[in-house]
């Protein structure tokens, strides 16, 4: 089937249904069974506390790990989604770039020193729900965008292939494994400096900062000639997961000339290209997205409420770009089978007999049944129920 959806997705004519759930390691890592390989895993590597954010990135990609989740997704009639956790080339910084870790508790804290400065992060894992979150963001000031500049240019790329390789031969057929693609210079920088402090900067951009984001775009620029010669076929740029952050304005002068750009080094090698709405209501920024010419774009909330304006957009989208529609988590967590299933038939039924590829509007939640994920394939018809 792996061959039957890369066609889907390249020709934007989807001729059979497709199920891709969206589970991360925490949907795993409730599930006993799981969280014991994990705790084996742990062991192995003599650590003797609770597995840490990178033990469990880590085992989320090994053999063990993937060999599970590809049998569960086979249980509930889906095809494998591998999300951004395979890169097709590794990054080296230049030993004039110092990078020191510490972990004190629940919060990790990492400090780079280079010639022309310090810049410090933060960030903590929840005790609770075992999700991490920033609690100091890398950059704060005008002078730190000038110090991660040399941070950047001191870094330097190198191919994978093999492995990357060896990755999509243990999927197969079962599924895709989309690699992690690339956002703009703007959208990487909300994030460094953080969604406010950044959009106030932005109203006056100081030339410190502008001079990065031409360092950062002629990175991504390099990159995407490494990922269009990669194995891998989907790349997720992952830059309107949260547009809403910022105007339609903001969206169409720095992230559609430059996500457009990325899209055309990878289309002219034959890849797909994806964004994840991540469940926003993303109507404001329809016309930017289209211009961008992404082949794919995950995350479209399914609600009782709105099956006909989905189906709106998915004409609207028809031979230019595959809309994958889902459940929210929430309602997956929180409603029965049949609720789900009753709420998948509503769409289906309004798409006129039409094929469609169906997600979830965001990662699942730790605990939701798995039968509740198999209705979802139970209404498209792949598996029986």
């Amino acid at each position: 089937m792996r061959e039957q959806l890369l066609k889907a997705l390249r020709s934007k004519k989807v001729e059979d249904n497709f199920f891709l759930p969206l589970c991360v390691h925490d949907y795993f890592e409730a599930m006993d069974d799981y969280a014991e390989f994990l705790r084996s895993f742990v062991e192995a590597a003599d650590s003797d506390t609770y597995p840490s954010l990178q033990d469990r990135f880590r085992f989320f990609g090994a053999d063990a790990a993937m060999q599970y989740r590809l049998k569960f997704s086979q249980e509930i009639g889906a095809m494998f989604l591998g999300w951004c956790q395979a890169a097709a080339f590794t990054s080296t910084t230049d030993s004039s770039v110092k990078v020191a870790c510490h972990t004190d508790g629940d919060t990790t804290v990492t400090v780079y020193t280079t010639p022309v400065g310090t810049l410090q992060t933060a960030w903590r894992v929840s005790s609770i729900s075992k999700v991490s979150y920033t609690t100091e963001r890398l950059l704060k000031t005008v002078e730190d965008a000038r110090i991660y500049k040399y941070i950047v240019e001191a870094t330097t790329f190198a191919p994978t292939y093999d492995q990357a390789q060896r990755q999509l031969d243990i999927v197969g057929d079962m599924g895709i494994y989309g690699a992690a693609g690339f956002s703009c210079p703007f959208h990487e920088l909300v994030y460094l400096y953080g969604a406010e402090r950044f959009l106030v900067m932005s109203f006056d951009l100081p030339s410190a900062v502008t001079e990065l984001m031409d360092v950062l775009h002629e990175r991504v620029l390099q990159c995407c000639q490494l990922l269009a010669g990669s194995p891998f076929q989907l790349f997720d740029h992952e830059c309107v997961w949260d547009a809403r952050l910022i105007s339609p304005r903001l969206f169409n002068e720095y992230y559609v000339p430059y996500q457009k750009e990325y899209n055309d080094i990878l289309h002219a090698a034959g890849k797909i290209c994806m964004d994840h709405a991540s469940g926003q209501d993303i109507t404001p920024y329809l016309d930017g997205l289209e211009a961008c010419e992404h082949d794919l774009i995950y995350g479209l909330t399914l609600e009782q409420d709105n099956v006909a304006d989905l189906v709106a957009l998915l004409d609207r989208w028809a031979g230019r770009i595959v809309g994958c529609i889902g459940p929210s988590p929430d309602f997956l967590r929180r409603f029965s089978a049949k609720d789900i299933r009753r709420l998948c038939d509503s769409l289906l039924e309004q798409t006129g007999g039409a094929k469609i590829v169906m997600g979830t509007a965001d990662a699942v939640v730790p605990g939701t049944p798995p039968e509740n994920l198999a209705a979802v394939s139970q209404s498209l018809g792949i598996i029986g129920g």
